[in-house]
Protein backbone atom coordinates (compact mmCIF):
# COMPACT_ATOMS: atom_id res chain seq x y z
CA UNK A 1 0.00 0.00 0.00
CA UNK A 2 2.96 2.48 0.81
CA UNK A 3 4.52 1.53 -2.70
CA UNK A 4 1.27 2.23 -4.59
CA UNK A 5 0.56 5.85 -2.62
CA UNK A 6 4.24 6.49 -3.56
CA UNK A 7 3.88 5.74 -7.14
CA UNK A 8 0.61 7.97 -7.10
CA UNK A 9 2.55 10.76 -5.38
CA UNK A 10 5.53 10.56 -7.67
CA UNK A 11 3.14 10.45 -11.02
CA UNK A 12 0.78 13.58 -9.59
CA UNK A 13 3.83 15.44 -9.23
CA UNK A 14 5.35 14.69 -12.65
CA UNK A 15 2.04 15.85 -14.01
CA UNK A 16 2.59 19.00 -12.22
CA UNK A 17 5.77 19.79 -12.99
CA UNK A 18 5.07 18.78 -16.52
CA UNK A 19 1.62 20.85 -16.19
CA UNK A 20 3.70 24.05 -15.44
CA UNK A 21 6.62 23.98 -17.93
CA UNK A 22 6.98 27.17 -19.63
CA UNK A 23 4.99 27.65 -22.24
CA UNK A 24 7.08 30.94 -23.83
CA UNK A 25 4.22 32.99 -26.15
CA UNK A 26 5.96 33.88 -29.90
CA UNK A 27 4.70 35.36 -32.86
CA UNK A 28 4.42 32.06 -35.43
CA UNK A 29 4.13 31.81 -39.23
CA UNK A 30 0.75 30.16 -38.37
CA UNK A 31 -0.56 33.20 -35.98
CA UNK A 32 0.65 35.11 -38.71
CA UNK A 33 -1.60 33.24 -41.36
CA UNK A 34 -4.41 34.00 -38.51
CA UNK A 35 -4.39 37.78 -39.47
CA UNK A 36 -4.36 37.19 -42.99
CA UNK A 37 -7.65 38.46 -43.64
CA UNK A 38 -9.88 40.03 -46.57
CA UNK A 39 -12.26 42.55 -46.97
CA UNK A 40 -11.93 46.23 -45.28
CA UNK A 41 -11.03 47.91 -42.87
CA UNK A 42 -12.65 51.03 -42.22
CA UNK A 43 -10.72 53.33 -39.49
CA UNK A 44 -11.95 56.37 -39.93
CA UNK A 45 -15.05 58.73 -40.75
CA UNK A 46 -14.53 62.16 -41.87
CA UNK A 47 -17.54 64.56 -41.11
CA UNK A 48 -18.06 67.51 -43.94
CA UNK A 49 -19.75 70.34 -44.33
CA UNK A 50 -19.93 72.16 -47.94
CA UNK A 51 -21.83 74.21 -50.13
CA UNK A 52 -22.29 72.91 -53.90
CA UNK A 53 -22.73 75.23 -56.91
CA UNK A 54 -25.13 73.58 -59.58
CA UNK A 55 -25.58 75.23 -62.72
CA UNK A 56 -28.79 74.57 -64.74
CA UNK A 57 -28.38 75.49 -68.31
CA UNK A 58 -30.66 76.92 -70.74
CA UNK A 59 -32.84 73.94 -72.39
CA UNK A 60 -32.87 73.53 -75.97
CA UNK A 61 -35.24 74.07 -78.64
CA UNK A 62 -37.79 76.57 -79.47
CA UNK A 63 -39.98 76.55 -76.52
CA UNK A 64 -36.83 77.55 -74.42
CA UNK A 65 -36.00 81.09 -76.09
CA UNK A 66 -35.25 83.73 -73.37
CA UNK A 67 -34.68 81.46 -70.85
CA UNK A 68 -31.57 82.69 -68.39
CA UNK A 69 -28.91 80.12 -67.05
CA UNK A 70 -29.73 79.65 -63.48
CA UNK A 71 -27.41 78.93 -60.66
CA UNK A 72 -28.24 76.84 -57.66
CA UNK A 73 -26.20 76.65 -54.28
CA UNK A 74 -27.28 74.05 -51.38
CA UNK A 75 -25.65 73.85 -48.07
CA UNK A 76 -24.99 70.01 -47.52
CA UNK A 77 -23.32 67.81 -44.61
CA UNK A 78 -22.26 64.60 -45.31
CA UNK A 79 -19.89 61.12 -43.75
CA UNK A 80 -17.12 59.69 -45.96
CA UNK A 81 -15.60 56.46 -44.00
CA UNK A 82 -12.32 55.67 -45.17
CA UNK A 83 -10.04 52.46 -44.60
CA UNK A 84 -7.55 50.10 -45.93
CA UNK A 85 -7.67 46.92 -48.45
CA UNK A 86 -6.82 44.05 -45.74
CA UNK A 87 -6.18 41.36 -48.79
CA UNK A 88 -3.12 44.20 -49.37
CA UNK A 89 -1.84 44.25 -46.00
CA UNK A 90 1.46 42.03 -45.96
CA UNK A 91 2.95 40.36 -43.13
CA UNK A 92 6.18 38.82 -43.34
CA UNK A 93 8.46 37.23 -40.12
CA UNK A 94 12.42 37.75 -40.31
CA UNK A 95 14.04 36.06 -37.46
CA UNK A 96 13.15 38.37 -34.85
CA UNK A 97 11.35 40.90 -36.63
CA UNK A 98 8.25 41.26 -38.25
CA UNK A 99 7.66 43.55 -41.45
CA UNK A 100 4.16 44.62 -42.17
CA UNK A 101 3.22 46.52 -45.66
CA UNK A 102 0.09 49.06 -44.96
CA UNK A 103 -1.61 49.48 -48.83
CA UNK A 104 -2.97 53.42 -49.39
CA UNK A 105 -5.63 54.35 -47.62
CA UNK A 106 -9.30 54.31 -50.07
CA UNK A 107 -12.91 55.04 -49.42
CA UNK A 108 -14.80 52.82 -48.22
CA UNK A 109 -18.55 53.00 -49.93
CA UNK A 110 -20.31 55.88 -51.32
CA UNK A 111 -20.40 58.92 -49.22
CA UNK A 112 -23.54 59.26 -46.72
CA UNK A 113 -24.73 62.96 -48.05
CA UNK A 114 -27.69 63.89 -46.65
CA UNK A 115 -30.48 64.05 -49.10
CA UNK A 116 -32.80 66.39 -47.07
CA UNK A 117 -30.31 69.26 -47.90
CA UNK A 118 -31.25 68.92 -51.53
CA UNK A 119 -35.05 69.68 -50.93
CA UNK A 120 -35.38 72.46 -53.73
CA UNK A 121 -36.90 74.51 -50.22
CA UNK A 122 -33.43 74.71 -48.94
CA UNK A 123 -31.53 76.10 -52.36
CA UNK A 124 -30.38 79.50 -53.04
CA UNK A 125 -31.15 79.95 -56.02
CA UNK A 126 -30.10 82.78 -59.03
CA UNK A 127 -33.24 85.24 -60.46
CA UNK A 128 -35.24 83.52 -63.33
CA UNK A 129 -36.41 85.24 -66.56
CA UNK A 130 -39.69 86.94 -66.45
CA UNK A 131 -40.40 86.29 -69.87
CA UNK A 132 -39.67 82.23 -69.72
CA UNK A 133 -38.87 80.44 -67.00
CA UNK A 134 -36.23 77.57 -66.05
CA UNK A 135 -37.09 76.39 -62.90
CA UNK A 136 -35.51 74.06 -60.86
CA UNK A 137 -36.55 70.47 -61.12
CA UNK A 138 -36.18 67.13 -59.34
CA UNK A 139 -33.34 66.19 -61.57
CA UNK A 140 -31.87 69.35 -61.16
CA UNK A 141 -31.74 68.02 -57.23
CA UNK A 142 -30.57 65.06 -57.68
CA UNK A 143 -27.77 66.34 -60.53
CA UNK A 144 -26.91 68.75 -57.72
CA UNK A 145 -26.85 65.37 -55.27
CA UNK A 146 -24.85 63.33 -57.18
CA UNK A 147 -22.28 66.50 -58.27
CA UNK A 148 -21.81 66.85 -53.57
CA UNK A 149 -20.74 63.05 -53.61
CA UNK A 150 -18.42 63.40 -56.07
CA UNK A 151 -16.92 66.54 -54.86
CA UNK A 152 -16.68 64.78 -51.48
CA UNK A 153 -14.86 61.92 -52.96
CA UNK A 154 -12.27 63.76 -54.80
CA UNK A 155 -11.95 66.14 -51.76
CA UNK A 156 -11.46 63.26 -49.38
CA UNK A 157 -8.91 61.51 -51.67
CA UNK A 158 -6.64 64.35 -52.25
CA UNK A 159 -6.36 64.83 -48.32
CA UNK A 160 -3.13 63.90 -47.80
CA UNK A 161 -3.03 64.12 -43.85
CA UNK A 162 -6.73 61.81 -44.13
CA UNK A 163 -5.14 59.66 -45.74
CA UNK A 164 -2.02 59.38 -43.54
CA UNK A 165 -4.02 58.80 -40.40
CA UNK A 166 -6.65 56.17 -41.93
CA UNK A 167 -3.18 54.71 -42.28
CA UNK A 168 -1.62 55.03 -38.96
CA UNK A 169 -5.10 53.82 -36.97
CA UNK A 170 -4.88 50.46 -39.37
CA UNK A 171 -1.80 50.02 -38.24
CA UNK A 172 -2.52 50.61 -34.27
CA UNK A 173 -5.24 47.67 -34.84
CA UNK A 174 -3.12 45.62 -36.63
CA UNK A 175 -0.18 45.96 -34.05
CA UNK A 176 -2.77 45.33 -31.24
CA UNK A 177 -3.61 41.98 -33.32
CA UNK A 178 -0.14 40.94 -33.53
CA UNK A 179 0.54 41.35 -30.27
CA UNK A 180 -2.67 39.61 -29.12
CA UNK A 181 -1.68 36.56 -31.20
CA UNK A 182 1.88 36.41 -30.57
CA UNK A 183 1.08 36.83 -26.56
CA UNK A 184 4.38 39.02 -26.47
CA UNK A 185 5.13 42.50 -24.99
CA UNK A 186 4.89 45.27 -27.56
CA UNK A 187 8.85 46.24 -26.26
CA UNK A 188 9.11 42.05 -27.15
CA UNK A 189 8.37 42.82 -30.72
CA UNK A 190 10.31 44.38 -33.34
CA UNK A 191 7.79 45.81 -35.78
CA UNK A 192 9.14 47.38 -39.06
CA UNK A 193 6.09 49.21 -41.00
CA UNK A 194 6.09 50.56 -44.63
CA UNK A 195 3.35 52.42 -46.20
CA UNK A 196 2.10 52.80 -49.32
CA UNK A 197 2.08 56.55 -50.61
Amino acid sequence: MKKYFICVLLVMIILLISGCENNKNELTTENIKKLELTGNLVTYQAYYHNVIEYDKPVGAGITHLLEKERKLFAEYTGTIRLGINLSKVKIEMKKNSINVFIPKAKIIGEPNVNKDDFDANNFIESKDSWINSNPITADDSSSAFDKAQKEMKEIAMNDEELLSQTQQRAKILIEEKIIQLSGLNRKDLNIMWEYEQ
